[in-house]
């Protein structure tokens, strides 16, 4: 068994090595098959677009008349974000209260009738398919259809982000209930409560701060999504990105792009605070929001009604041609491929970056009273973590739509484009998260390996590296579930994938194609989101064995 044992500790180096192998073919076989060519980026037409973009974004539009365009433009945004974010918390609060699963007790003294129990069922599976539908399209698709049914103006960029953001919130609305402390729960089921009041005084309890903490961050992502929807006529601060862009007014684009990063920086701060105060300051100040909203933004609500929405999706003249059906399957596997590039060249970035905001690993040191550094050395660090940061934030802040708008300029039309803008998005965002990951390491087999004298490096890949691997993973995985959606977005500017199909059919009004498209995205993006769940799971399954194997490290 020994023999064994150590046969398989030798394996398994090999194995990573293969995996790590497997992952650089995988990237470059996604390159080569979508077309990609990275070399565009330092061509000579590459270069000059570079140069010229960069010429005009170090000289801001700053005049009166614009700014005050572009102040009118970030308030219709902020509305629409705010707006649309109550209103998907009421969709997702309403359908994640169908979809919760209610402990009950080991021995009931009464059940269900069979006939009502599989209803119940049903109805709980047919919400959970709703919250997936909802959120597998993406924003910008459903704010492309509504703009055919509203018209042009912030009222289809309210509802796209109130029906994708809707399903995001329900699901982990739903997923979070589930998790609560059964014993409340079963208590007043004991006493032969309703359903409505278990969940109200037994499950809403324990996951208030949780539920109203991701509204804050779907608030965020969502204001910052409402800076972009006016690409496609939703109005905010995008039709004016879109304008600038189109018309080479790179000064215009600075100033814009500005306003957009200072206009997320700002609500962070905010919503970091809101996260400390009451609950009622954020739910007083989301209604005095939405009430500014409904009163400001001019939302023709009773076009909802109109069946001209519905004549988009229909197979009216049979199916589709199999040249179409081929060239589809081809766009979606474009899709998957941008993504995958993306995602992998990001988090290796990200990875490279994130250890640099992370106190412990820039200090060198887990023990609790670590070597203070002076003079240059002390410099040299605090200068590369604020680089670190505040380049994570830029990247954050700047929508991949906006940032494909600026990269199709670049290197042209096509994947490269679409790669580049969700690669450099996804960076700031996967840097984040791993930088958090980082500071919560478990301290204690760090500094045991510190204290009998092991070096920085030696520290991180023994003691810290196993804490952090399958979590970095699992996050990895998650934004490649995000950057699926991402792609189909970045195509409606040109940038390759399924949604420049989807862009052509909806403004042609080819209702055929449109039903065809969406039919394949939301098999994949399903199909996506189901294996990335089990994925993540097994993860961090595996991750808990791997810090409890850690713990001998620590013994003297």
């Amino acid at each position: 068994m020994q023999a064994v044992a150590s046969a398989f500790d030798r394996i398994q180096p090999w194995r990573r090595l293969g995996g790590w192998l497997l992952i650089a073919v995988s990237v470059v076989a996604c390159l080569a098959l979508t077309g990609a060519e990275p070399g565009k980026l330092l061509d000579r037409e590459g270069l000059r677009n570079a140069g010229d973009i960069l010429a005009g974004l170090l000289q801001p539009d700053t005049s009166a008349d614009f700014l005050a365009r572009v102040w009118t433009l970030a308030v219709e945004s902020l509305l629409i974000g705010i707006l649309g974010t109550v209103l998907a918390a009421l969709i997702g609060t309403a359908l994640a209260s169908l979809a919760i699963r209610v402990p009950d007790l080991p021995e009931p003294p009464r059940r269900l009738p069979v006939a009502l129990q599989e209803l119940a069922d049903g109805l709980r599976w047919a919400t959970r398919l709703i919250l997936g539908l909802l959120r597998a399209i993406p924003e910008i698709v459903w704010a492309y259809v509504l703009v055919h049914i509203l018209g042009l103006g912030p009222g289809a960029a309210v509802l796209a982000i109130a029906l994708t953001s809707g399903g995001s919130i329900g699901k982990l609305y739903a997923e979070l209930a589930e998790a609560v402390d059964p014993r409340p729960v079963r208590a007043l089921r004991a006493t032969g409560a309703s359903r409505p009041a278990i969940l109200l005084f037994g499950v809403l309890p324990q996951v208030r701060r949780q539920w109203i903490a991701y509204a804050l961050y779907r608030l965020e992502c969502n204001i910052r999504n409402g800076t972009i929807l006016g690409v496609v006529g939703a109005g905010g601060l995008g039709s004016e990105i879109a304008l600038s862009i189109r018309y080479f007014q790179y000064d215009k684009l600075a100033t814009t792009l500005l306003a957009v990063l200072v206009f997320v920086l700002l609500l962070e701060m905010v919503s970091q605070r809101l996260r400390q105060r009451s609950t009622r300051w954020t739910l007083g100040l989301a209604g005095l929001g939405a009430g500014l909203a409904c009163h400001r933004l001019d939302i023709p609500w009773v076009e909802l009604l109109s069946p001209s929405g519905l004549s988009l999706f229909s197979f009216e003249g049979g199916w589709p041609e199999r040249d179409f059906v081929t060239t589809v399957l081809a766009q979606t596997g474009d899709t998957l491929m941008m993504a995958w590039a993306a995602t992998v060249w990001s988090a290796l970035v990200a990875l490279l970056l994130a250890p640099m905001i992370a106190a412990p690993l820039m200090t060198g040191s887990y023990l609790s009273d670590p070597p203070r550094r002076t003079g240059l050395s002390w410099g040299i660090s605090q200068a590369l973590r604020w680089a670190a940061t505040g380049l994570m934030q830029v990247t954050r802040a700047m929508p991949e739509l906006t940032l494909a708008l600026v990269c199709v300029v670049w290197v042209g039309g096509g994947p490269l484009a679409g790669i580049l803008a969700i690669a450099v998005h996804n960076t700031g965002v996967l840097g984040r998260l791993f930088g958090d990951v980082m500071e919560e390491v478990e301290p204690g087999p760090p500094a045991a390996l510190q204290a009998q004298g092991a070096g920085a490096l030696g520290t991180f890949v023994f003691a810290v590296w196993p804490q952090i691997a399958a979590r970095l993973a699992a996050f990895t995985l998650y934004r490649f579930e995000c950057n699926v959606r991402a792609s189909v977005m970045v195509g409606f500017v040109g940038a390759g994938g399924i949604g420049d199909a989807l862009n052509t059919a909806i403004s042609l009004f080819h209702a055929r194609d449109l039903t065809l498209l969406l039919l394949a995205m939301l098999t994949v993006v399903s199909l996506v989101d189901a294996i990335g769940d089990r994925l993540r799971a097994r993860l961090l399954r595996g991750q808990a064995h791997q810090d409890s194997s850690l713990l001998f490290i620590q013994s003297p």
